[in-house]
């Protein structure tokens, strides 16, 4: 063996004898832990029923005693009001007050919009037909000519449109039909 090997094997035989000793610590305390449990388990029958009876009188008799003369006690009865009192000071304050006057006035200017709007239009209407009294029958025909090139324009637009759905919906019968196979 050459003098490099054997210093390797003293290096790993020294690093193993420190994790046996890093080891040996957590490996105690938990046989003392085990050892603890044991031994309360194995002495429970001795101290177990004392431990149930006065956790039992604490709870049962002595802690609602206590909580009863502070919970009715004058002096808590004064404070819990005032703090409720408090609070709800500082919710009316955190409230806006003109709310609903605001939200009824929107509505009310909105209505105002809308009526003059249609009032607008009605006036639009009467001047329209009045002009059209004064100019006669040739600006009516005119507009009726326009009025039916537009609907002759959207019936052709609608037409159309049917049609690119009804292709698309054949597109995807075919579609559904071929991924099916």
């Amino acid at each position: 063996m050459d003098p490099i090997s054997i210093e390797k094997i003293r290096a790993m035989s020294k690093c193993s004898n420190c994790k046996r000793q890093q080891m040996l610590l957590p490996t105690l305390a938990i046989c003392m832990v085990v050892t603890s449990v044991l031994f309360l388990l194995v002495t429970s029958p001795v101290w177990l029923p004392r431990l149930c009876s006065l956790m039992a009188f604490f709870f049962l008799t002595t802690l609602p005693d206590l909580a009863m003369a502070f919970l009715l006690s004058p002096k808590c009865l004064f404070v819990v009001g005032n703090l409720i009192v408090a609070f709800l000071v500082g919710e009316s304050r955190l409230a806006p007050r003109g709310e609903p006057a605001s939200l009824v006035n929107d509505i009310h200017e909105e209505h105002v919009k809308r009526n003059a709007a249609t009032s607008a239009k009605a006036a639009t209407a009467v001047l329209a037909i009045d002009h059209n009294a004064l100019v006669g029958e040739l600006g009516q025909e005119e507009e009726e000519e326009e009025e039916e090139g537009e609907e002759e324009e959207l019936h052709q637009r609608v037409e159309d449109f049917i049609a690119r759905v009804k292709k698309q919906r054949r597109l995807e019968d075919k579609s559904i039909y071929d991924t099916d196979r």
